[in-house]
């Protein structure tokens, strides 16, 4: 059974100025750059499920609410 909270390595391609970026970002708010590169690709994740469930909602049939006398 896997843990919870298993860990593994992800690789990937960035310019040089945005990996300078990124470093002076993460360095001025303390920050590890892995902490922050894996929180901005969960937000970015969430807000794609957030839009898909809207656009879903958006086509659904719309019911009036009866007025009370």
């Amino acid at each position: 059974m896997p843990k919870a909270t298993e860990i593994v390595s992800f690789s990937t391609t960035l310019t040089k100025q945005t990996k300078e970026l990124l470093e002076r970002f993460c360095n001025k708010r303390g920050l590890r750059m892995n902490h922050l590169v894996e929180r901005a690709i969960l937000e970015l994740l969430e807000d794609e499920m957030d839009r898909a469930i809207i656009e879903e909602r958006e086509l659904e049939e719309t019911v009036e609410w009866k007025k009370r006398a």
